[in-house]
């Protein structure tokens, strides 16, 4: 009687921890930010950034396009100034584009890529890339 107990009680212990190791696979993954996009601000974070380098059929660099999504922390309603200034490796400035972004509520994040969150840099330039710094400032 005790063998017997012991038993069930063994195979009911390899049950739990068999189904203890289950994971949701149907969660909501996030994209990693890119290693090259850095922000520099208090009051937003990123939701979400991206980074693509367009090459053409020769495999060159011809555009760098940057996009990003945030998140309002400053605690009140915001108007900002966004300045994308695209780098190369010695942290020279090749390109720098402002934008700004009127009445963004407190606690609100950006849903999906517009135009109005996306920058691109073409040209020659492109291929010397190395990171991308974006500023966000209050006005």
């Amino acid at each position: 009687m005790k063998k017997s107990i012991l038993i069930s009680i063994t195979f009911l212990l390899c049950i739990c921890s068999a189904l203890s190791g289950c994971q949701d696979t149907n969660s909501v993954k996030t994209q990693e930010r890119p290693q090259n996009v850095y922000l520099d601000s208090t009051i937003v974070e990123f939701a979400n950034v991206s980074y693509e380098a367009n090459r053409n059929k020769a495999g060159d660099i011809e555009s760098v396009t940057v996009g990003w999504l945030f998140h309002n922390i400053a605690g009140k309603m915001i108007n900002v100034k966004i300045d994308v200034q695209f780098y190369n490796k010695n942290d020279i400035l090749l390109y720098n584009q402002t934008k700004t972004l009127n009445n963004m509520p407190a606690d609100y994040t950006e849903q999906s890529y517009q135009l109005a969150n996306k920058v691109s840099y073409e040209g020659p330039g492109a291929a010397f890339v190395d990171h991308v710094v974006i500023k966000v400032t209050e006005v």
